[in-house]
């Protein structure tokens, strides 16, 4: 994955809403005693997933113009 900031340890959160996420992370994650410190980040491309590499082809939509 290309993602934003660094981490230690990646946990993926998915909710119905940021609310959701923001208040379990806060809550239930951020409150562990061996947790010391948490970050939010997002995830700005897939690469790979479960171990299969994700063939992004996706076909350029762009107007050809030529003189």
């Amino acid at each position: 994955m290309l993602m934003s900031g660094m981490y230690d340890l990646s946990v993926e959160v998915t909710g119905k809403s940021l609310k959701d996420v923001a208040l379990f992370v806060a809550q239930k994650l951020a409150t562990l005693d061996q947790v010391q410190s948490t970050m939010t980040n997002f995830v700005l491309k897939r690469y790979k997933e479960k171990g299969v590499i994700l063939d992004d082809k996706e076909q350029d939509h762009r107007q050809v113009i030529t003189p």
